[in-house]
């Protein structure tokens, strides 16, 4: 799931979240609870005794490289943050969900991987002002086809893949101990955005 982007303030879930939150953060991860069942059963029934959970993240993690808990459903300290921001919390989000889901899971058989997959060119800043969108395309985005390089590597039987349980890996399927912002690999921050979220969907 890529996600959104660069949506107005007045966009919220349902549910009163943000919807960068809602969509690219607590959605994939209520989405993968209710498949743990499956997913840690199928493992055991495959030669490598694992499965693969790849979640798109992006290099604007770097935009907010932490988790305010208090911007993810709408209220004043959410309305002063930019729209970078808290699409780079959103997608901080998913790191931390990443690497904490290998941290409970991986003992049985769930391999799960977070990634940035490159400056592509997607419907994903369809809000932004279109001559930004155009600067953007003529200077540093690539071609969309690009995009399936990380997740399709990541989500393979590549056996290498097994030894980034709980990492990041950066553009084209690249691994870099410092790929993700240092505040991102704090397991406690990763533990407390779990549980945060369990809460959140715990009655869906």
């Amino acid at each position: 799931m890529q996600g959104c982007h660069h949506r107005p303030w007045i966009n919220l879930t349902a549910q009163g979240f943000d919807k960068q939150f809602g969509v690219n953060t607590l959605g994939p991860f209520h989405f993968t609870k209710l498949l743990l069942p499956i997913l840690t059963s199928t493992a055991q029934m495959t030669a490598a005794k694992q499965v693969r959970v790849v979640n798109v993240a992006s290099y604007a993690q770097y935009f907010f490289p932490n988790v305010d808990f208090n911007t993810l459903k709408d209220g004043p300290a959410r309305r002063r943050m930019g729209k970078l921001q808290l699409y780079g919390q959103s997608k901080s989000g998913n790191i931390l969900f990443s690497s904490e889901l290998s941290e409970r899971y991986g003992s049985q058989g769930i391999i799960s991987i977070s990634l940035h997959p490159g400056s592509i060119r997607t419907e994903l800043s369809r809000e932004a002002p279109k001559f930004v969108i155009r600067l953007l395309n003529w200077t540093i985005l690539y071609a969309v086809e690009f995009g399936g390089i990380g997740p399709l590597y990541a989500a393979s039987t590549a056996p290498e893949c097994s030894e980034y349980n709980g990492k990041y890996l950066t553009a084209w399927a690249r691994y870099d101990p410092d790929g993700s912002h240092k505040n991102l690999r704090d397991p406690q921050l990763a533990k407390e955005l779990w549980e945060y979220m369990e809460e959140q969907v715990k009655d869906y």
